[in-house]
């Protein structure tokens, strides 16, 4: 027993000493104002490769999706995340009249094609007869709750069953209606064009009411539930989407470049595009696009990249570098890492004798790892390379490495 127990106080007391110096050296540390950074050593070279220039991904193919009338929501059959084929559905509003007017139509065209004329007009007659009484019946109905709803008699949902039950009938009455002016003094083919044109005309009404996917691709975006009343006015004019769809196989860059890169790259060319935040690895894009005139407000040039993306790791809104290769530069060489922006200027931390100095310089190419520094710094100067976001000018700091 004795033999075990003088092992572990010996690491207890190890421990005890190695966390009272750390502590020792924080406090330190701290007293003394110091920052640990890391630093690099500026070096005169040459640099293979080209600028760098940030963007940001775009899906290739997306759509925001409404139904081309008002209505309320019958049923979304896909979530964010979905995916769907060219002609899924994707939303339907609820419009039984509409079905109901469909196979209507689609009813009297296939006994016009089957049956004669006289037999066709008894029957739109009795058809009508009917229509019209149970249309008589619903609008008194109507009419009546509206009444009721009015003093709190009945209920709302009694109230909209009947509302529906009178829209429903007025538009069979309608139909009906119709169908008996074409048999009037109609012949057979006239009759059969007209109900061709009526069926197409109840179809695309019906259409009217579902969203279908216009391509495939995935759902990012679903902005109403079933039961929910959709205005397509107020969302056009809100700029809303029931339905977003966007295919990922293809991403896209969009970037800029100043004049004197924008003549050095064409459409078709292969270039490298790095998503640090999917991989270190460098993706291989295709230009696509490039502007003829400058954009008035950045005075740079709109370049746009197309990447493959099979396993759709590549997601609309993740930040991208673009690696823009053009001739070799001789200069001033540090990691990428210490250049720093404020605004349009460059600049980095100098370290000099324990302290940070603030100083401006003037970038050249780089190659994403290394830039090129055209002015401002000299060869064998130390540069700060991380920790950098806590510093400023005269800073006192401790170099790690």
């Amino acid at each position: 027993m004795r033999k075990c127990l003088i092992p572990v106080a010996a690491i207890i007391l190890l421990i005890s000493i190695f966390l009272t110096a750390g502590c020792g050296y924080k406090a330190r540390k701290a007293k003394e104002g110091e920052i640990v950074i890391s630093a690099a050593t500026a070096q005169s070279g040459k640099l293979s490769g080209g600028t760098v220039v940030s963007g940001k991904l775009e899906a290739l193919r997306s759509a925001n999706l409404l139904p081309k009338t008002s209505g309320k929501v019958g049923s979304i059959p896909v979530d964010i995340g979905s995916e769907a084929a060219e002609g899924d559905l994707l939303l339907s509003l609820d419009a039984p009249d509409l079905a109901a007017l469909v196979d209507l139509y689609a009813a009297q065209l296939d006994k016009a094609r089957n049956s004669d004329l006289p037999a066709q007009k008894n029957q739109a007659e009795y058809n009508l007869a009917n229509a019209e009484a149970t249309f008589r019946t619903a609008e008194a109905d109507f009419q009546r709750n509206k009444q009721l709803i009015e003093s709190n008699t009945i209920s709302r949902q009694q109230f909209e069953q009947s509302e529906k039950a009178y829209l429903q009938a007025k538009a069979s009455y309608g139909s009906a209606q119709n169908a008996l002016d074409i048999l009037v003094g109609a012949t057979i083919p006239e009759t059969i064009r007209q109900y061709e044109a009526q069926l197409n005309k109840a179809q695309a009404d019906y259409a009217n009411t579902m969203v279908r996917a216009p391509f495939s691709g995935v759902v990012t975006a679903r902005n109403v539930n079933p039961g929910e009343y959709i205005n397509i006015n107020v969302m056009t004019s809100s700029n809303q989407a029931a339905i977003t769809l966007v295919n990922l196989d293809t991403v896209l860059v969009q970037a800029s470049v100043g004049e004197d890169q924008v003549n050095k790259i064409s459409v078709g060319q292969e270039i490298k595009v790095k998503v640090g935040s999917v991989q270190n690895e460098p993706f291989t894009g295709t230009v696509t696009n490039i502007a003829l005139a400058a954009n008035p407000a950045s005075k740079a040039y709109p370049v746009k990249i197309q990447i493959q993306n099979p396993r759709h790791i590549l997601k609309p809104g993740m930040f991208a570098e673009v690696f823009l290769h053009t001739n070799d530069e001789e200069g001033i060489i540090i990691p990428r890492e210490a250049l720093l922006k404020d605004g349009d200027k460059d600049y980095v931390y100098v370290i000099e004798n324990g302290r940070a100095a603030r100083r401006e310089v003037i970038a050249g190419h780089s190659d994403g790892k290394s830039v090129i520094i055209r002015s401002g710094l000299k060869d064998g100067e130390a540069v700060a390379t991380s920790g950098t976001d806590t510093l400023v000018d005269g800073m006192n700091v401790s170099v790690q490495n």
